[in-house]
């Protein structure tokens, strides 16, 4: 783009991990030390139905993997009801740590009708439990719940593995320093030293 003359960069995914972001410390602290190969993709909750994918983070965080967990019962099962009692079990008490009735409750006038035809099916009403998590997951790191770190859902893509890699070493590796300002302004300037760099390297092939 800047080769292109463009006067300009507007950042992405990497302002999730700043001082201006609207995510919680708790998120920001567990975003500022990620790697490349620290996220994963999991099912997207608006689209769970339809096999959806997100890129989430995956370092400290069970998230990902509870999230696939819970595409591939939808997949197997007709319903809550015919889900084995010990798959039950560990979904209720360790990924949702409430009972399928007492969420459903919570859902049943979002998802049933007035009319007795409106009566939701056992795999509509797996389907509104199953994407409660990923409401509830989301919810939980814009909140901070410390104690739920683990069922976190964070969007979160490689590039601010490969920023992290980059601002290692620097006042930039802690996103309390991290202004989207100052970003944007030190990849323009990194950027014009490699374009200068580059520059000289073609005028010395040019002269050989």
């Amino acid at each position: 783009a800047i080769v292109l003359n463009a006067d300009y960069v507007v950042t992405g995914s990497i302002n999730q991990c700043t001082v201006e972001s609207g995510a919680s410390d708790v998120v920001k602290d567990l975003l500022q030390d990620i790697n490349v190969q620290d996220t994963d993709y999991a099912p997207a909750g608006d689209m769970f139905e339809l096999g959806s994918r997100v890129q989430v983070l995956r370092r400290g965080v069970f998230f990902p993997a509870r999230a696939n967990k819970l595409y591939a019962l939808y997949r197997q099962y007709d319903s809550l009801e015919t889900i084995d009692l010990e798959t039950r079990k560990q979904l209720e008490q360790r990924y949702f740590r409430r009972s399928f009735d007492s969420i459903w409750e919570e859902l049943r006038g979002c998802v049933a009708g007035n009319s007795a035809s409106d009566v939701p099916s056992g795999r509509q009403k797996m389907l509104a439990v199953f994407k409660w998590y990923f409401a509830y997951s989301t919810q939980l790191a814009l909140e901070g719940d410390k104690e739920r770190v683990v069922d976190f859902q964070i969007h979160c893509g490689p590039a601010l593995g490969a920023f992290n890699q980059w601002v290692r070493g620097s006042e930039l590796a802690c996103w309390r320093n991290r202004h989207v300002d100052d970003i944007g302004i030190k990849l323009m300037t990194e950027m014009r030293q490699v374009l200068i760099g580059c520059a000289h390297t073609w005028r010395e092939h040019d002269d050989v």
